[in-house]
């Protein structure tokens, strides 16, 4: 089978263009000792190999194929005869195409053919790039459990590879099988898809009112049987024999235990309504027996039955936080475990009897055992489908009075990016761009930023980022999905500075509370600002990062936002291949919509009073040094700008450029 790969002549750090191969040549190479020629001491100088793919002529942007191999890598140290056996070893598995050893002489090399195991996707490069990651993770589990070989992989980029090297030993099977990649579903949604949406943007916690009616008819059912059976007994006895209706009924205990305590029927305390109920519902299943368990055994199980029957977990990725309600169907709002909380479970658990401890409980609380829950991603997996009927994301930037007719088509791109981000497609193009609204007070600015998230995600908006707290932005930036820079006018230019650093952050580090341990976190967050100045922007190299929009009346925050349809929009548009970045023409048409925003300096001033703009003629022709000699007679000393400095300005001001005899100038004539 011929197979291709990519070569690529690399010294140290720079690469040169990639060249696409035959994996047999290479092979052939290594084999034959044709690849070190004298350099073996310069292992820095040797070839590039990338397996994964190949490109074309035009270099790393001009992907050509995607090979379907897989490079892994195994420590050995010094060891050779460990390299030896680990190459043996993984020559056994049906899916090694290639192991040899690498060029710094203490890892073995291992190319592995993939694919997906339900033939999925791998025409775009996204779909590829999962393959990949996944593949990384299942051949590692594989080779490690049948080979005993430690294999690890590598951060994956396109120019992802090893360094060429002669291995007489080398191990080639051009017709290796393809491991089968099993794929988790990519869209983050589908964990969510049964969330319904209320019309202002909350998540419905409860069922339907038809269910609510089934289940609690179903209960006041079971009621009237043990009424009508055990009526004539004391209560222990009827509610002996409600329990066991209930049971039968496959009825929630909780749900059951709450629904008994608010009947006036019985006088009895909750800790023996409980009990009653506990030894019904734990009574053996048609007899059979449990098999013998030792205490921690016991413990364990306890305290999940405990909590499968009493509460519900879930833990919130975005805060980071456990949260918790109960388990009764009454369907209250998920509230934050606080350690009161927690100490409050841990005594109801053992007022029923429960052998753990209070570190018992926490060990199983603060564990993977507690399902994931992302907010945002509920949200968005709630909202419905888009009717199709109308752009929903422009009506509400027309809620902004501004006479810049672009702006809810940037807005629509804006929003789009941000709902991206959340649902981490926008790993190559992270939302870089902030729209700034420009108005004086009053103008409701602040309003319409807030009013971007629906009131149930107002708790993943923030108005205003300080910027003296390095870790607590970088938390800010995978917790919080909105965030409006406030009076961004107020700001020093080193808080500015840092702000335009964070734009361009696609992953944040956070480290949790009490631990040491840093994590990367894909960014959430996304920006919007406002200010009362008319000229905000004073960095120019920054100004394609913000979207300045002069308002000319008071934001319309009337009327109802259909967050559904607004968000639903945004979700089809983005899942049918919708455009949710700023390119580099949108950019440059934002750069010059930004120059009537831009804060003058006072060389720009000067430079303006004294010159304006000629034809190209030899007369009208000064260099930058020439510029700087005029500037002199005009400005005190401590106050004429360097040649660079100046050389910027005039770049930035857009006056005519071109050269005399090969000197490089600028075609101005004075306004005196």
């Amino acid at each position: 089978m011929l197979m291709k790969i990519t070569k690529v002549k690399k010294n140290y750090d720079k690469m040169g263009r990639p060249n696409p191969i035959d994996l047999s040549t290479v092979v052939d190479d290594m084999r034959n000792g044709k690849v070190n020629a004298g350099k073996w001491h310069d292992t820095e100088r040797l070839p590039w190999l990338i397996f994964s793919a190949t490109f074309g002529q035009k270099g790393f942007n001009n992907l050509r194929e995607r090979t379907g191999l897989l490079l892994m890598e195994a420590d050995c140290g010094w060891d050779m005869q460990r390299m030896n056996d680990w190459r043996r070893q993984v020559a056994q598995m049906p899916y090694t195409v290639l192991a040899f050893q690498g060029a710094d002489w203490t890892t073995l090399e291992v190319v592995v053919r993939i694919a997906p195991a339900n033939g999925g996707d791998m025409t775009s490069d996204e779909a590829y790039m999962h393959l990949l990651q996944e593949a990384q993770r299942q051949v590692q589990a594989v080779y490690q459990t049948s080979a005993s070989v430690p294999l690890q992989g590598c951060e994956l980029t396109w120019k992802s590879g090893c360094r060429m090297n002669d291995d007489a030993r080398l191990y080639f099977n051009d017709t290796a099988q393809a491991f089968p990649v099993v794929m988790k579903d990519g869209n983050p949604l589908a964990a969510y898809q049964d969330t319904r949406m209320e019309q202002d943007g909350s998540v419905a916690w409860y069922p339907t009112e038809t269910e609510r009616e089934r289940l609690r008819m179903e209960f006041y059912t079971c009621m009237q049987q043990a009424v009508e059976e055990c009526g004539n007994g004391d209560d222990e006895q009827v509610l002996n024999c409600l329990a066991n209706k209930c049971r039968r009924a496959r009825l929630e205990e909780e749900a059951c235990v709450k629904r008994t305590l608010w009947q006036g029927r019985f006088s009895m305390t909750e800790d023996l309504v409980r009990k009653v109920f506990r030894a019904v519902y734990a009574r053996q299943y048609r007899g059979k027996t449990i098999s013998p368990i030792n205490q921690k055994e016991r413990i364990a199980h306890s305290i999940r039955d405990f909590f499968s029957r009493r509460y519900q977990l879930r833990y919130n990725v975005v805060k980071q936080v456990t949260e918790f309600r109960p388990n009764d169907q009454t369907f209250k709002p998920w509230q934050p475990l606080s350690d009161r909380d927690l100490r409050r479970i841990a005594f109801e658990e053992m007022l029923e009897g429960g052998q753990g401890w209070m570190i018992d409980i926490e060990l199983f609380v603060n564990s993977s055992l507690v399902r994931r829950y992302n907010p945002i991603h509920e949200f968005l997996a709630g909202v419905g489908e888009w009717d199709g009927k109308h752009d929903y994301i422009e009506d509400y930037a027309r809620r902004l009075k501004t006479d810049y007719d672009r702006w809810p088509h940037f807005f629509h791109r804006w929003l789009l990016a941000m709902v991206a981000q959340a649902l981490e497609k926008n790993r190559d193009h992270g939302n870089s761009m902030v729209p700034m609204l420009i108005g004086t007070q009053a103008m409701k600015k602040s309003t319409f930023c807030k009013n971007i998230l629906p009131y149930s995600l107002r708790e993943y908006y923030m108005d205003d980022i300080k910027m003296d707290n390095a870790e607590q932005v970088e938390r800010v930036l995978g917790r919080m999905w909105l965030v409006n820079i406030d009076e961004y006018n107020a700001k020093t230019e080193r808080e500015q500075a840092k702000i335009k650093r964070l734009l361009t952050e696609k992953d944040v580090q956070i480290r949790k509370m009490r631990s040491d341990q840093y994590t990367m976190t894909p960014r959430l967050c996304s920006f919007i600002a406002t200010t009362n100045d008319r000229q905000p922007l004073s960095d120019p190299t920054g100004s394609r990062r913000y979207l300045c929009v002069e308002m000319t009346g008071q934001a319309d925050m009337s009327g109802r936002i259909n967050y559904q349809q607004m968000y639903a929009q945004a979700v089809w548009e983005i899942d049918h291949g919708a455009q949710y970045w700023f390119d580099n023409d949108d950019e440059r048409e934002i750069t010059v919509h930004n120059a009537k925003y831009q804060m003058m300096t006072s060389i720009e001033e000067v430079l303006r009073t004294l010159f304006m703009p000629a034809p190209h003629e030899s007369t009208n022709f000064l260099t930058t040094t020439a510029i700087q000699q005029q500037l002199r007679q005009s400005l005190s000393a401590s106050d004429v700008p360097t040649l660079g400095v100046l050389g910027r300005t005039l770049k930035r001001m857009h006056y005519p450029q071109g050269s005399q005899n090969g000197i490089h100038g600028y075609y101005l004539s004075s306004r005196e």
